[in-house]
């Protein structure tokens, strides 16, 4: 009974060792384990092997190290290598392989059939190796005793178990001489193919697809020139039903001890499932890379990011291999790693499905800071999680708008009931007073109820009326000012107007109201000061400032100044009133906005607001310069040349509309 035939299986990792070596279990084989190069080496110093099973990432030497040494030994130069490897596309890691004189490589995770397909020709050849030794030898002793015949007989019987061999195996078997011309087919050749022996003489070019052959050719032709390895990938027809499955194609040369090339074996590889895999897997890549969402697998007990999509990539700002250096704890603003191990816990155990969250996750770049994102995880098996990430910020930041918006909604209903009130309140203290004169003028006095009143009596009531009518006039006109300016109709009318001589007349007309306030108005004006102007809402403006500082400076001088600035004139109005607090500054240009409470000093809160946007309008600027209990200063700087006039001497309405 023949002895075991040695497999050395060399890998880093035991669990790939004892993998190897269930698939192989059999009497049939002794296999030897290495765990490390330098372990391979000295196995192979003491024994032969009929193959040497290779991992390709190894510390210290790597598969392709290990393979260089194992060629450059004579003695092991000819062990045959097949390399294992994950990296089922990779051409370059392919190429690389057969470099180093490997004579297969298989890629993981391995299929038992096919490891064991392969060992069983390695093996059955190293038997044959072995024998064929020992033959050698016998022909050696032969040659003192035996003629020539018998050692042709031998060869002839080393070549009838060759082509046994090659029958046996279930890929497709084909030998060349050194030129290129194929002389044998295996049997599963004519199985696949359906041709006749006469048809497949000569080469296998004939039932390679069109769009393949130009390229096999050329690249068998290099191959039989240079004497190095032949591999390709082509398409092959089926004779059955004409179908083109896709194979992969190797030759090796055999060489005579001098090194000259005496003839070629070939093998065909149906690889058509493993394309059809790669196929999927790859639009299965594409389909991914094309969801805008985040997607990452990962390995929940080393934490290992095994996949990421591109989507990710620009999530984090990371590129795709740094990603997969890191841990998804490294870039989870919320969670280490065992806070993570505990938020999934449920999805480990099978308690939950899948787990929602919504938390942050940390970008590549710290300027950019953490963004808000949206995260399932769902467990597809014991080794792999993936999650789905979506970012979330602009909902986050929209959510946060509209809560704004709804507080200033309810906030803008609340100012205008409050208004409401206010505009009630003050619409109807004029037209009390306006009715108390009227009545009084409509009933004689009770002494004498026939004597008119004489004018005497008449002028302080219908004066009062006619005061109380003015200011029933402006608190109306600023409601038809404010609908006009929301509106966009306001129409500013431009003429070439003195800001002095306006300020005086005002000044002149406002001198009742300045006295029942105990205010006086001292009024600083030079040269003239002339613009294009609209002389109606200029006047306007200047005595809505009066009337505020008459309200909340009453008692105290004020202080008006007009002054030349060359292409603008300014117009300055100070109070010593009770002042502005910082906070308030810019809420009193509003509407209906004052700084003080309405009920306690009247108004609509609408003077100053219309006063900005009149002065806008102009293209001019007004601000305000104050402190609590020192009084406010309104500047307004206005410039002289009509920028804004249409054709006609109307302002554009437009203009106004972006005020």
């Amino acid at each position: 009974m023949a002895s075991p035939v040695p497999l050395l299986v060399v890998d880093d990792h035991p669990g790939n060792r004892s993998a190897l070596r269930a698939i192989l279990s059999s009497p049939d084989y002794r296999i030897v384990e290495a765990a490390s190069g330098a372990e391979a080496l000295l196995r192979l110093l003491q024994e032969d092997f009929a193959v040497l099973l290779l991992d390709v990432v190894m510390p210290d030497m790597s598969g392709f190290d290990l393979a260089a040494a194992v060629k450059e030994r004579e003695r092991t130069a000819t062990v045959p290598i097949v390399f294992l490897t994950a990296e089922a596309t990779d051409a370059d890691l392919a190429h690389r392989a057969y470099e180093v004189g490997a004579a297969d490589y298989l890629i993981t995770p391995l299929a038992p059939d096919m490891v064991r397909a392969k060992v069983a020709v390695f093996a059955q050849l190293f038997q044959e190796k072995q024998r064929n030794e020992e033959q050698a030898a016998l022909l050696l002793e032969a040659q003192r005793n035996e003629s020539e015949f018998r050692l042709i007989d031998l060869r002839l019987a080393n070549e009838r178990r060759y082509r046994s061999l090659a029958e046996a195996i279930p890929h497709i078997v084909w030998t060349a001489r050194p030129d290129g011309t194929v002389d044998y087919f295996n049997q599963r050749w004519f199985e696949y193919t359906r041709l006749s022996v006469e048809h497949a003489a000569g080469s296998w070019l004939g039932i390679v697809h069109a769009d393949d052959s130009a390229k096999c050719l050329t690249e068998w032709e290099n191959a039989v020139r240079s004497g190095e390895m032949f591999q390709t990938e082509c398409r092959l027809r089926r004779g059955c039903d004409g179908v083109f499955r896709w194979h992969l194609c190797r030759a090796v040369p055999e060489r005579s001890p001098t090194g000259q090339i005496v003839s070629w074996v070939g093998t065909f590889t149906d690889i058509e499932d493993q394309k059809r895999v790669q196929a999927i897997q790859a639009e299965f890549k594409r389909t991914l890379d094309a969801e805008p969402d985040s997607v990452i697998f990962f390995d929940p007990t080393s934490w290992h990011i095994l996949y990421v999509n591109h989507g990710a990539s620009v999530l984090l700002g990371y590129a795709r291999d740094e990603l997969l250096r890191m841990a998804p704890a490294d870039f989870m603003v919320d969670h280490d790693a065992a806070g993570l191990l505990q938020l999934l816990a449920p999805l480990l155990d099978g308690s939950q499905p899948h787990i929602l969250l919504e938390t942050q996750f940390r970008r590549k770049d710290p300027s950019a800071g953490p963004i808000d994102v949206s995260v399932q995880f769902i467990c597809i098996g014991p080794d792999r999680i993936v999650s789905i990430a979506r970012d979330i910020t602009e909902r986050k930041h929209t959510q946060l708008e509209r809560e704004l918006l709804y507080r200033q909604a309810v906030d803008a209903v609340h100012a205008r009931d409050e208004f409401l009130s206010v505009a009630s309140h003050e619409l109807r203290t004029p037209l009390s007073a306006l009715q108390l004169q009227i009545q009084t003028l409509l009933q004689p006095p009770r002494r004498l109820p026939q004597a008119p009143l004489s004018p005497e009596q008449l002028k302080p009531k219908l004066e009062m009326a006619n005061r109380q009518v003015e200011r029933l006039t402006r608190l109306i006109g600023e409601l038809m000012d404010v609908s006009r300016i929301t509106a966009g109709r306001l129409r500013l009318e431009f003429e070439e107007i003195d800001l002095c001589a306006v300020v005086r007349d005002v000044v002149g007309r406002l001198g009742e109201e300045a006295a029942r306030a105990n205010s006086s108005i001292e009024v600083r004006t030079t040269m003239p000061v002339v613009g294009m102007w609209d002389r109606s809402r200029i006047e306007q403006v200047v005595t809505n400032l009066l009337s505020n500082a008459f309200k909340f400076g009453g008692g105290k001088p004020i202080e008006i100044s007009v002054e030349n600035g060359g292409f603008t004139g300014r117009l300055v109005v100070a109070d010593h009133g009770i002042g502005i607090a910082p906070e308030d500054v810019e809420r009193i240009f509003h509407r209906y906005e004052q700084a003080i409470s309405s009920r306690a000093f009247g108004g609509l809160g609408l003077g100053l607001y219309i006063a900005r946007q009149l002065i806008e309008a102009h293209g001019g600027t007004i601000r305000v310069e104050s402190q609590p209990g020192a009084g406010s200063t309104f500047t307004i700087d206005l410039p002289k040349g009509a920028t804004t006039l249409n054709e006609g001497g109307t302002w554009r309405e437009e203009a106004l509309s972006r005020h």
